[in-house]
């Protein structure tokens, strides 16, 4: 969620394909008895798909969508007692995740600001075995409530978006761990340039509020926080009477706490139906 974070299109359909890269994540943890240290690379191709309607619901535009995304993912690691020399695995997984369902979508439109409240709900469809090293599914149903603004100065060509939200995590069924709720947000500083470019500058920040709980939970709370930061390039083209914008970024993560951290590159082609 970056350019007009804030914002839907005019009533109608639109569709949103991310192409993920997530690359040299490295994680590791140690509580004096046992530790696991990892080494993750992800591949994730995600869509999404909004309906925006004519129905008003307190003075806003009422839409809904869904995500749905597959992912390969290539994981070392290396686990066990302290006292010994560390157990280690290698796995190459693939696979649909889990699926997002977004039942509400509003959007305000104030002059330069845009306003866009929603809410998710993540479903334990993902594929998942408790077994494996790792999973493409996370085996869990969430809720989060999101919420994001725009600012974007039409004579200028100057934006700015934030985009927050709470995820609500509960129970694995198969594990009978919960991971601790987390508040995340993604922004964005962009200007348009002419021949329908923008450049500018993107990131996010996530940090999880409680702790995790629950069976397995031998490292205590584990409550994860990360920093990214990179830039963000993109390009409208039009092909007949279809807009479709194209955007690259490219995120290098920081301050991570009790999380794997890496660099992330996103590619995403958006048009309106």
């Amino acid at each position: 969620m970056d350019l007009f974070a804030g914002a839907m299109p005019e009533p109608g359909t639109t569709v949103a394909k991310t192409f993920f890269l997530y690359q040299d994540t490295q994680g590791g943890a140690n509580n004096g008895q046992f530790r696991v240290k990892t080494n993750t690379a992800n591949y994730t191709e995600a869509l999404f798909v909004a309906h925006v309607t004519e129905l008003s619901l307190l003075g806003a535009h009422y839409g809904f969508g869904t995500f749905a995304q597959t992912r390969v993912s290539q994981q070392k690691m290396a686990l066990g007692p302290v006292s010994f020399a560390p157990k280690r695995e290698d796995m190459t997984l693939g696979g649909f995740g889990d699926l997002i369902l977004v039942p509400l979508l509003l959007n305000w439109n104030l002059r330069d600001f845009h306003l866009l409240s929603a809410l998710l709900v993540y479903t334990p469809t993902g594929s998942y075995d408790s077994t494996r090293i790792i999973n493409i599914g996370l085996n869990r149903w969430a809720i989060e409530p999101d919420f994001g603004v725009t600012w974007m100065d039409a004579d200028t060509g100057r934006q700015a978006s934030v985009f927050t939200g709470y995820t609500i995590n509960s129970r694995n069924s198969a594990t009978h761990y919960r991971s601790g709720d987390e508040f995340h947000a993604d922004f964005v500083a962009a200007q348009y340039l002419p021949h329908g470019f923008v450049a500018g500058v993107a990131g996010y920040a996530l940090q999880q509020t409680t702790p995790d709980s629950g069976d397995g939970a031998i490292f205590g709370g584990y409550e994860g926080r990360v920093l990214a930061l990179g830039p963000l390039v993109g390009k409208t083209v039009e092909i007949g009477n279809t807009r479709i914008n194209f955007t690259f970024k490219y995120d290098f993560e920081f301050a991570a706490q009790n999380r794997a951290t890496g660099n992330a590159l996103w590619m995403t082609a958006a048009l309106e139906l």
